[in-house]
């Protein structure tokens, strides 16, 4: 009986114990899984236009279907995906999907119509669709006479809570590597309007990660920027390095002529450093031949 009264009074006394909880957060870059550009994905030249309504719509179910499988694989709670279409697009995915929360970006890319979206199975609040600002950038490194400025074209940020902490997301596709000189400046132009957006979190302790294709390299100057390494303020940190994975020789995200990189990213703030995990998730399914899609997913754990 004794026995039994101090086992009692020790549970009474002592507090319970908290485990640590694990957000699993990832990007995918889908390939043009949209009604304009869908016909890329199946091996069709960019500007391709032989097939009417009524085919692309049935192309992009069966290419959304494919796509869900390999989302569903990567069974994220959180993912950025990149190069979707609007609503409407997503909404065909999403009858693949059982997430029961999502968001699309505004998008002024009307060149391939691409978006932002963010699917979630926590209630997204706070929801920008789209990171306003503008900023200069040199077309030409020797040519003075060449400034021009950007917006970000594809980008949003939600909010949503885990384990009883705020997260700040931002969802960002960067202009791509196309158009050399004057391509790699908008780029980098569009990571300072990211970062200048995120850094009054940061400053007040906000937990913030930004991620998606920023279609630059770990340590390239487009990174450098969007983590803050070349100013004076905090800076987020980039899960690309060893130190968060047990494959090294697997981080890479993205294939171009036998050349493998790590383009998509996940950057979070130094408030979620703790134990965190990085991978990637290969891709599996194929369409008509084609993969479906030339990314391959990056996750990223957060043991909070």
């Amino acid at each position: 009986m004794l026995k039994k009264m101090v086992l009692a009074i020790i549970f009474m006394v002592v507090p319970a114990i908290t485990y640590a909880e694990t957000l699993r957060l990832a990007t995918l870059n889908c390939e043009f899984l949209n009604t304009k550009k869908v016909h890329i994905k199946y091996g069709e030249k960019f500007n391709f236009d032989g097939w009417d309504e009524a085919t692309r719509t049935a192309k992009l179910e069966e290419a959304s279907e494919a796509i869900a499988k390999e989302i569903q694989a990567i069974n994220a709670h959180v993912i950025v995906l990149t190069e979707v279409g609007n609503e409407s697009d997503v909404d065909i995915l999403l009858q693949y999907l059982d997430y029961d929360h999502h968001a699309v970006c505004k998008s002024t890319d009307t060149k391939t119509g691409q978006h932002v979206a963010i699917l979630s199975r926590f209630a997204l609040s706070d929801v920008l669709k789209e990171i306003p600002g503008r900023e200069f950038y040199d077309t030409e490194a020797d040519d003075v006479d060449g400034e021009k400025d950007t917006g970000l074209s594809k980008g949003m940020r939600v909010t949503f809570e885990f384990s009883g902490q705020t997260i700040y997301l931002y969802g960002v596709h960067l202009k791509s590597e196309g158009g050399y000189s004057e391509a790699d400046g908008q780029r980098i132009a569009q990571a300072s309007i990211v970062r200048r957006h995120y850094l009054p979190l940061l400053q007040t302790g906000e937990n913030v990660i930004v991620a998606g294709d920023l279609n630059d390299k770990r340590g390239d100057p487009t990174l450098r920027r969007i983590r803050g390494r070349d100013d004076l303020w905090g800076d987020l940190i980039q899960t690309g390095v060893d130190k968060y994975w047990q494959q090294v020789g697997e981080r890479w995200t993205y294939q171009y002529k036998g050349d493998r990189n790590q383009i998509d990213h996940i950057l979070p703030s130094y408030s979620l450093r703790k134990d965190i995990n990085a991978s990637v998730h290969k891709t599996t399914e194929m369409l008509e031949g084609y993969p479906v899609t030339d990314h391959r997913g990056l996750i990223a754990e957060f043991d909070l």
